[in-house]
């Protein structure tokens, strides 16, 4: 056994070096008429032609760093576990480029909606959106980004706020952004805040996974350069959604504002339930679907145990607000038994079967809201909340939880014996669920059960060289999660996990306008494609 553990970390290092040394052969910018340090959001696994957009009879070949930053994070790891220097230097070239010369303003061509085309070499946009920036659960490596060049960061944090927030004094605030020139107006992080009630009315979408990152990145400012004002402001969007909290049950809403376009349309809930679901109070800032509780429970909530991780007592507000969150959805929205998240009014109504009796956003006519199993994401963030307060509460869940997802027995109590049993599972969230698990109750079987994880998908996803969810995959994102996994697995077996740089469900995605189909994501529309 000790000879296999000690193999194990350089089995996975030389997983993640093959990799990384096919991604630097086929996957860095050759195209047009000059060469950059970019690099392409991804390649046919066999031919290793570059992904491509087709729009308005056009074809742009993707470099979207916003869709890179796992993949400058695995680059940076390696480095840091191997010694070798040329895989961050790599990174670092092509994000220093992206500094100097993909400005949009203050702003970069990256995100939701904007990319580069490396085949005509300039930024292109969603036809079908405009050249809006977008940041939704990206959380970008600003760690390197600030080492790499302190001030031109800033500049770009400034720039996300200054193009994005609509209001100031209520942090009225629109996931989509352009730059924005205030000549002599205050400075940014200057500006007057008063708060006061939420649920106002405003054309701004107020989503938590535009929110989350706009607090992350201005987070990362103050981290990099001190500026205490940058804290205090992403300390109060975080507060945003916790003044949507119902007072009986405590869970909070997706958003804060009530949202209203002139001439386009109302608030979606309203105008979808409000007729149903009389006596109630229905708004889209109090109705939480599934995917919206994925997102309040899973990735906004990593994002901010990352930042209560990174900053210690400064940032322990974050951590205490993503728990709240874990606890009151945990009570309200959550069936044990089932291991499932039900969709819920915040003030604990649960709407599991409802049928919409008129299309809308939340789904057809016809159609019924469902309750939606728990998935690995969610169990790793309920596992970090545990081990922030040792909740015994988050302990149970976690526990339905590990069950549900067909990991086992976490145990009937932290270090109890477990029985786990990883089996088939290959998804690089269950190891970091299960590397949580080892640091909150230490017992050497949740290592274990995440080495077998690790082991599975060396044997299960890494074909060609690079990681595919399936052998048949056509297109690999170079943005894999499965390497940067595999680098805290060998980190946390030689005992330097905390210099690997910190991943917290990140899910990346470019949106746009595609000839002949519409509007299409490209996770679903070309990474998913089988050969």
């Amino acid at each position: 056994m000790k000879a296999q553990e000690d193999a194990r970390p350089e089995s996975y290092l030389r997983t993640v070096r093959q990799f990384a040394d096919h991604v630097l052969r086929h996957g860095r910018d050759t195209y047009g008429e000059a060469s950059t340090p970019l690099f392409v959001d991804g390649f046919h696994a066999d031919t290793h032609e570059p992904v491509s957009w087709h729009s308005g009879g056009e074809r742009w070949i993707l470099s979207n760093q916003a869709n890179q930053q796992n993949l400058f994070r695995t680059l940076t790891g390696l480095s840091v576990l191997t010694g070798e220097p040329r895989y961050k230097e790599v990174a670092a070239e092509a994000v220093r480029y992206g500094l100097n010369h993909l400005r949009y303003g203050k702003l970069i061509y990256w995100g939701g909606h904007l990319a580069f085309d490396l085949l005509a070499k300039r930024p292109v946009y969603a036809s079908d959106k405009g050249p809006q920036h977008e940041l939704k659960c990206h959380y970008p490596f600003y760690e390197l980004m600030f080492e790499l060049d302190r001030e031109e960061t800033a500049r770009y944090i400034e720039g996300l706020w200054d193009s994005h927030v609509r209001d100031w004094s209520n942090l009225e605030f629109s996931r989509h952004g352009k730059p924005r020139e205030h000549g002599g107006k205050e400075p940014v992080w200057e500006r007057p805040y008063a708060g006061g009630e939420v649920f106002f009315t405003g054309e701004g979408l107020t989503f938590i996974n535009a929110g989350d990152d706009l607090y992350y990145a201005a987070t990362h400012d103050y981290r990099s350069t001190g500026n205490e004002a940058a804290l205090e402001w992403a300390k109060r969007l975080a507060r945003r959604y916790a003044d949507t909290r119902h007072p009986g049950t405590g869970m909070g809403g997706y958003q804060f504002n009530i949202s209203v376009l002139p001439g386009v349309r109302g608030d979606r809930a309203i105008d979808q339930f409000a007729e149903r679901l009389k006596g109630r109070r229905v708004m889209e800032a109090t109705l939480s679907v599934a995917r919206q509780i994925h997102t309040i429970t899973a990735e906004a909530a990593l994002c901010r145990f990352a930042l209560a991780d990174a900053l210690g007592p400064k940032g322990a507000e974050f951590g205490r607000l993503a728990v709240e969150d874990l606890l009151a959805y945990g009570e309200h929205a959550y069936e044990a038994e089932t291991a499932s998240f039900h969709p819920v009014l915040t003030d604990g109504t649960r709407l599991t079967g409802l049928v919409m009796e008129k299309s809308g956003y939340y789904g057809r006519q016809g159609d019924t809201l469902k309750a939606t199993k728990a998935d690995l994401l969610q169990l790793w963030s309920y596992l970090k909340g545990f081990r922030l307060t040792g909740d015994g509460r988050l302990w149970e869940w976690a526990r339905s939880m590990a069950a549900g997802t067909g990991l086992g027995e976490i145990g009937e109590s932290p270090g109890a014996e477990p029985a786990l049993h990883p089996g088939e599972s290959s998804e690089p969230s269950a190891v970091f669920a299960l590397l949580e698990l080892y640091g909150a109750a230490g017992h050497p079987a949740y290592l274990e059960a995440a080495c077998a994880v690790g082991d599975n998908i060396v044997a299960r996803r890494f074909h060609k060289s690079v990681f595919l969810a399936e052998p048949n995959r056509t297109y690999a994102k170079l943005d894999a999660v499965e390497p940067l996994a595999l680098l805290h697995l060998a980190g946390e077996l030689t005992g330097r996990r905390k210099e690997v740089p910190v991943y917290c469900g990140s899910k990346a995605f470019f949106g746009a306008a595609y000839d002949g189909h519409g509007h299409m994501i490209d996770n679903s529309f070309i990474y998913s494609r089988r050969l």
